[in-house]
């Protein structure tokens, strides 16, 4: 019975593929065809060689063995002939903040006016998608800047990522007070002022929930958690340790950082579908940043030395001891092992660079290429609530993809080679404008 409604589900999964692409033929709709490439479409299942995706508007209409055969004349096709290029989902950064700086060389966070923040803000999500991340989830930024720039991008007033956006993160406080570092916190204090706080950034429009742990107490948790709910949002926290399985129990969402965990919380989140966004990139020793370097350049790749510099201050700002980063990755591993589901996501910005290394430092911690590449894409779409149409390269989703030269499954820094990008279907530039400064020289260079 199993398996006559599989191959039912599978014929009229095909028929719909099929009505899509002639519905597009018949309204002279601009297809796109990716030929002569190999798919890794991060279901899990293993590289696909010598394949055709074509693309029918903003979706994927159709994913085959061969290179394409139709007629490369038609005015309504455009063909794109991959070379073996590897064809994946676009990334995902789960933990963003595109505000934020560290190291805040020039101690701006605190005393500068929101409209640089977002501008800046609106910068490092656009240099992200131009490195491969078609989403971003937001867990905290100033001002609501990450709603504003969300809405920019699925208007089209600029091409951006997709956005998953938190708006202010809820914590205990008096309201009305401010953060004097960065202001990214709603203060509430006592569960009835929590709830008011948490439905006010609710009725902004964010779509999910930020808290961090342990600025919240227990009763006060299980208000955030029961009023995002109710409106159909999710709840990451900003928790590890003890705190971590205090967020659990209290039924959030997604564990953020979590660089300790007990076998007992892991237990409980495999029991429960708690993700894991352990953000492994900002807990490196002096010791795994230099086997990160490494490891990189044995890829042998050109890369900036500009670049090279930046993410190194990034790292060595957020510097582990050895015991500390070595219990990061045991913990990664142990949480891989059980089966939690784990996603990626940078912390520091720029978000396309740190993001990058994010997905690296998953293979260099002990988790294979084929893990950390489905961490960052079908994980994390899951994780938001949007695998129906995100995260992997199938039939009728949306066409957020990206092209790399060479085979990720190889060496994971491959992910930086990156030929193209297509977000909703439409090719990206990736060109930066002759005249634009890099994100390095204007955040992370003493003024």
């Amino acid at each position: 019975m199993k398996t006559t409604i599989t191959c039912c589900f599978i014929i009229l999964a095909g028929i719909c593929a099929m009505l899509w692409l002639t519905v597009a033929q018949a309204a002279g709709e601009t297809r796109t065809v990716l030929t002569n490439c190999n798919v890794i479409d991060c279901t899990g299942a293993p590289l696909k060689r010598v394949m055709t995706v074509v693309i029918a508007g903003n979706r994927i209409a159709e994913v085959s063995k061969g290179v394409y055969q139709g007629d490369r004349n038609d005015p309504n096709v455009r063909v794109f002939d991959l070379k073996g290029g590897y064809v994946l989902p676009g990334f995902w950064n789960m933990h963003s903040h595109i505000t934020d700086l560290l190291p805040d060389v020039n101690d701006m966070l605190g005393t500068e006016p929101v409209l640089p923040a977002a501008i800046r803000g609106g910068r490092n999500a656009m240099d992200g998608l131009r490195r491969g991340f078609t989403a971003l989830r937001m867990v905290g930024d100033r001002d609501y800047i990450d709603l504003a720039w969300r809405d920019a991008f699925d208007a089209g007033v600029f091409v951006g990522p997709r956005i998953y956006a938190s708006g202010k993160i809820v914590v205990h406080g008096q309201k009305g007070q401010q953060s004097r570092d960065w202001p990214v916190e709603i203060f509430a204090d006592g569960p009835e002022e929590v709830r008011k706080a948490t439905q006010e950034n609710i009725d902004r429009g964010i779509d999910i929930v930020k808290v961090i742990l342990p600025r919240l107490n227990d009763e006060e948790l299980a208000v955030v958690v029961e009023t995002a709910h109710a409106n159909g949002l999710h709840v990451a926290a900003h928790s590890g340790g003890r705190t971590a399985h205090q967020a659990v129990v209290a039924g959030v969402d997604c564990i953020e950082h979590g660089s300790t965990l007990s076998d007992e919380t892991i237990a409980l989140m495999v029991k429960q579908g708690t993700f894991l966004d352990p953000t492994i990139v900002c807990n490196l020793s002096k010791a795994y940043i230099a086997e990160r370097e490494k490891r990189i350049a044995d890829l042998g790749i050109e890369q900036d030395p500009e670049v090279i510099e930046g993410r190194t201050k990034v790292a060595f700002a957020d510097e582990r001891s050895q015991e500390a980063a070595a219990r990061a990755r045991e913990t990664l591993l142990k949480a891989h092992k059980a089966g939690i589901r784990i996603i990626t996501g940078s912390d520091s910005s720029p978000v396309g660079e740190i993001g990058l290394l994010e997905i690296e430092q998953f293979v260099f911690s002990g988790l294979s290429e084929m893990d950390a590449l489905i961490a960052a894409t079908r994980n994390s779409a899951d994780m938001v609530g949007d695998l129906d149409k995100l995260g992997t390269v199938e039939e009728g989703k949306l066409a957020d993809l990206i092209v790399l030269a060479d085979n990720p499954l190889d060496h994971i820094s491959n992910i930086r080679k990156l030929k193209m990008v297509f977000k909703d279907g439409k090719p990206v530039n990736l060109e930066r404008d002759e005249g634009q400064t890099s994100f390095w020289k204007l955040y992370f260079t003493k003024q």
